[in-house]
C-alpha cells in the first residue's frame, strides 16, 4: 500500500570537538536543502548507528546525503602512506565508508556533496589528489581564507557535462557556474563510476555510479542557496524524486 509518509534522508555527520567535548553534527544548509528543495525528512546519521553494519540504515533510510566538511579522509583509507594534512575525521571515515558500499549495492537513491564525492570514490577504491596545483586564476577550486561566509559560496567556475550525458537531465543544463571551496579532489576514478562533468582545467566535479537509480557526486556545495542556481535546486529536486520512488517501491 502507498505510503503518505515523507520519504526519510539520513544525513551524515561530522565528529567535531567543541570546547573539549566531542559533538556530532550537521550543517544547517544540508537539513534545510534537504527538507526544502528535496521534499525529504532529514535524519542525523550518527556513528554508533553503523557500529552493527549498514542494514539498520538500510532499512531506515529511503536515500542518503553526505555532506561536505572541513575534514578531509586519512590518505591511509586510499593507500597514501603520507601523513596528509587534517583535519581528519576517523568516526565519520568508518561510517561513510562502511556504509556507501552497502548502499551501491542495495541501489539507494544517495546524493554525495563535497568530501561526499571524495568519500564515493575512496570507497569504491578510488585515490584522491591531496593537493590540487597551484590555481589557474581563471579556475580557483577556493575562496580566499578571509572572505566572508557568501563570498565564499558565491560561483567561481564553470562545470561541463561531457558529451551526452545522461545527468543533462538532472541538471537541465550542459555547463553551468559553481561555488567551490575544496583543497583536494578525485584522482584515480573508483570502480564503477563515470566522471560526468569536469571544471575547465580538468579536476573531476561530478561522478555518478554507473547503472544506479541516483547514486551521484558533487564537488561543489549545491546546499548553499539552491533558489540562486536553476542546476543546484534542480539536483535536489531530482533526488527527492528518486528518494520518493525508493519510499514507494
Amino acid at each position: 500500500m502507498k505510503t503518505t509518509r515523507r520519504p526519510v534522508v539520513g544525513v551524515i555527520t561530522d565528529m567535531r570537538d567543541l570546547g573539549g567535548m566531542a559533538y556530532q553534527l550537521i550543517g544547517d544548509k544540508y537539513v534545510q536543502a534537504v527538507s526544502q528543495f528535496a521534499d525529504c525528512l532529514p535524519i542525523a546519521l550518527l556513528s554508533e548507528q553503523g557500529r552493527g553494519g549498514a542494514d539498520d540504515l538500510l532499512a531506515l533510510c529511503d536515500g542518503f546525503l553526505f555532506t561536505g566538511s572541513p575534514s578531509n579522509i586519512r590518505p591511509w583509507r586510499y593507500g597514501d602512506a603520507a601523513a596528509g594534512d587534517g583535519p581528519f575525521d576517523d568516526e565519520r571515515d568508518a561510517l561513510s565508508l562502511m556504509l556507501i558500499p552497502a548502499i551501491l549495492r542495495a541501489r539507494v537513491p544517495a546524493l554525495f556533496i563535497c568530501r561526499g564525492l571524495q568519500e564515493l570514490n575512496v570507497a569504491q577504491g578510488g585515490t584522491l589528489q591531496t593537493k590540487i596545483p597551484a590555481q589557474d586564476p581563471a579556475v580557483a577550486h577556493h575562496a580566499p581564507e578571509d572572505a566572508s561566509y557568501e563570498d565564499r559560496y558565491a560561483p567561481l567556475h564553470q562545470v561541463s557535462l561531457i558529451e551526452a550525458s545522461p545527468l543533462a537531465d538532472v541538471f537541465g543544463a550542459p555547463s553551468f557556474a559553481v561555488n567551490s571551496l575544496h583543497y583536494q579532489a578525485l584522482a584515480k576514478i573508483g570502480d564503477g563510476l563515470t566522471v560526468h562533468g569536469y571544471a575547465e582545467d580538468g579536476i573531476p566535479e561530478i561522478a555518478a555510479a554507473d547503472g544506479h537509480p541516483f547514486a551521484i557526486g558533487v564537488q561543489w556545495h549545491p546546499e548553499y542557496r539552491p533558489e540562486l542556481s536553476a542546476p543546484n535546486r534542480a539536483l535536489f529536486e531530482h533526488f527527492g524524486q528518486a528518494v520518493r520512488a525508493r519510499r514507494d517501491a
